[in-house]
């Protein structure tokens, strides 16, 4: 009997050390994935010099505010290689931070994107004939600097045919301040600035890019292409949520 009671003690022991190894261990690869060491800690200035010296950038002044901008020819298309910063009514900074603005951008809600009025957040713009027929107009400004306007989903889709066929987005990520760098094959230069929900809640910054397209989906969304660390897609988000806008330049 205590020979017996020693093994049974023994085996329990056993299976004690090995469960907190396994334990030790998972704990371990946590911490370690969590750790600066794991991180993206590419610093912005030097990705963004990298872009200068590789990229054959073009450049415009927004004569607004004075904001300057890169551009980048893509295909057909010559983008701005920034998000925009004009501070309009219905505009946020990211993460809810103003020393974010200069290399993020700024975060529109979609009527505010389109400069049309926040009543159509959550109607259709068909309910005004004229203004659904202007704003599908291809050169539609909205709120985009002079010789620019808000992108529709064939313009976005039109930028994503450059990508290759299973891409995840890498092509149009920075270097920087993504968890999983990019390749920013095209200079594009995403950055993950996040975004805010109507009820004042921002999320996401450092980890997504979400950028509005001019097409609205149903009474209440409108479409957006979304970056992430892993993936890349167009769908429809709500309205009234404020996102980074990147304008393309008039054809």
């Amino acid at each position: 009997m205590h020979i017996s009671f020693v093994i049974f003690n023994t085996i329990v022991l056993a299976i004690i050390i090995i469960a907190a190894f396994c334990l030790g261990r998972h704990v371990s690869k946590a911490c370690k994935k969590e750790s600066p060491e794991a991180q993206n800690n590419t610093p912005y200035e030097d990705c963004l010099e990298e872009n200068l010296n590789k990229f054959e950038y073009g450049s415009f002044t927004d004569a607004r505010d004075g904001e300057t901008y890169r551009t980048i020819q893509i295909g057909n298309q010559i983008w701005m290689a920034e998000n925009l910063r004009y501070k309009a009514e219905g505009s946020y900074a990211p993460d809810n931070d103003e020393s974010n603005v200069q290399k993020f951008g700024r975060l529109y809600t979609w009527t505010t994107a389109l400069d049309i009025p926040a009543e159509y957040c959550e109607q259709s713009t068909a309910k005004d004939i004229e203004m659904y027929n202007k704003i599908r107009d291809k050169n539609y400004r909205g709120i985009a600097p002079e010789g620019f306007h808000i992108p529709s989903n064939k313009e976005w889709e039109q930028l994503l045919s450059n990508l290759d066929a299973k891409s995840n987005g890498r092509e149009l990520r920075s270097k920087c301040n993504w968890r999983k760098p990019g390749s920013d094959s095209f200079g594009f230069f995403a950055l993950p600035a996040g975004y805010r929900f109507d009820n004042g809640n921002f999320c996401r910054f450092g980890k997504r890019a979400r950028f509005w397209s001019k097409d609205e989906y149903g009474k209440a969304n409108a479409f957006r292409l979304s970056l992430t660390n892993s993936t890349i897609d167009i769908e429809g988000v709500y309205r009234s949520d404020a996102l980074s806008i990147r304008c393309v330049k008039n054809t």
